[in-house]
């Protein structure tokens, strides 16, 4: 023990050496394990960043083949055509209250739609080449349920 307290306060030949030696040590081991840990966060945090980015890359996947793409519509559609053989094939019939040009688009109005009804006209006019390009919605209550009238601008899907 008088030993080492001799070391430390410096009266042995050369403890001051060796003292300054394990203190630079002890800096140098310090170092090596705060880079280290430095290194071992960096890794985490790539591992998790490539993590992310496949699920993203999954997801962008994924939504390209939900959503028709626009090269495989055609570029020309007849807004008006489509629109009458949908209505005709969901009997819209007299609900139908209004259809007007609007340049390439169509402007048309409907009454009384359920809202199963409207996602199943909106279905059928995507897989055809045409959108809702702007659409306000009124519910006019009938009985329980509640009734939509639609005033939408459609046209092709581009």
């Amino acid at each position: 023990m008088d030993s080492i307290r001799s070391i430390l306060r410096g009266e042995t030949a050369g403890s001051v050496r060796f003292v300054a030696a394990f203190l630079a040590m002890l800096i140098v081991w310090v170092l090596v394990w705060t880079v280290y840990g430095w290194n071992v966060q960096a890794r985490s945090a790539l591992t998790s960043q490539q993590g992310r980015l496949g699920t993203l890359l999954l997801l962008a996947d994924e939504y390209k083949t939900l959503s028709p793409s626009a090269s495989s519509q055609p570029q020309n559609v007849d807004v008006a055509a489509v629109f009458a053989q949908v209505s005709e094939n969901m009997q819209l019939g007299s609900r139908v209250n209004r259809i007007t040009p609007d340049g390439r688009n169509q402007s048309v109005e409907i009454n009384r739609l359920y809202a199963e009804e409207l996602a199943e006209l909106q279905k059928q006019l995507a897989s055809r080449g045409v959108k809702f390009i702007a659409a306000e919605l009124r519910a006019l209550p009938s009985g329980r349920e509640r009734l939509l009238t639609v005033s939408a601008v459609i046209g092709p899907i581009s």
